[in-house]
């Protein structure tokens, strides 16, 4: 074997130190042939030299994790914001959904109201009994049935109907029935758009309710790395002031107790 620009870097150096995952070791495995040990020279390295390699490698990690951590608090910052921004959003929009299905029941509740009133007005009731019990039957469906948007447009339609018939059926020139009239169709005519409206959100909270979970499980999983990363500095940054501090006291490498952390970690 040329003996020339040859290295053996020893498989041990020193014992019973670990380093942040930077295990050192205290005895000495010499090669394993009498050739070996006549032909080829051996460098190893000193104190000095290896406490410069382990203050470059705290010095490294702890470089990487800063780095790492300011971009994970301005992430986490950033998804706060835009996880609250949602769960406003789908508090608001669950609000509108109670609130537009109340107003639609009070809605035909008045209609049924103003309905009776119209039927009072009327001196041959038998004329039109069928036609109103049969409006009544529609406004019963319409506030405790589970209607899809088209059957419910489909009963308000007929209740306009029969209104219609009711008019045609009993003429009369009187204005507080025409105005008792016209206040059932415009009411209709809400909770018609009332119903609309319900429709396009129906499916919004639902969609909202996922991006806030994802939202939230994002943060949690950066939050929980930026622990990690804060456990991990504080570690590079004590193990890095012990052995500046061995190098200023002089101690020789295996006088030093270490700092263990685990092998296999940063």
């Amino acid at each position: 074997m040329n003996s020339t620009g040859i290295v053996f870097f020893w498989k041990r150096i020193y014992s019973g130190i670990t380093i942040s995952g930077f295990k050192l070791y205290g005895e000495t495995t010499l090669p394993d042939t009498e050739t070996e040990v006549t032909n080829t020279p051996v460098t190893l390295l000193d104190d000095s030299e290896l406490l410069s390699i382990v203050i470059e490698k705290h010095n490294r990690f702890m470089g990487e994790y800063s780095s790492e951590l300011k971009d994970l608090e301005e992430k986490i910052g950033s998804g706060r914001f835009e996880y609250n921004r949602v769960s406003k959003e789908l508090e608001a929009l669950e609000t509108r959904l109670v609130v537009l299905k109340e107003k639609r029941h009070q809605l035909y509740f008045q209609a049924g109201k103003l309905r009776l009133k119209l039927l009072e007005t009327i001196s041959d009731k038998e004329k039109i009994q069928h036609l109103g019990s049969e409006i009544g039957n529609i406004e019963n469906k319409l506030q405790n049935a589970n209607l899809s948007s088209s059957e419910e447009y489909g009963y308000i339609d007929s209740i306009r109907s029969l209104l219609k018939e009711i008019i045609e059926t009993v003429p009369d020139n009187d204005m507080v029935r025409q105005a008792t009239v016209s206040s059932i169709l415009d009411i209709l005519e809400t909770a018609k758009a009332a119903r609309s409206e319900l429709d396009e959100m129906l499916n919004a909270p639902d969609e909202h309710r996922k991006e806030s979970i994802a939202l939230k499980q994002e943060v949690e999983d950066q939050e929980a790395r930026l622990a990690w990363l804060k456990r991990r500095t504080g570690l590079h940054k004590e193990a890095l002031g012990y052995w500046e501090n061995v190098g200023h006291e002089g101690a020789t490498m295996i006088d030093g107790s270490g700092i263990s952390e685990g092998e296999g970690q940063q």
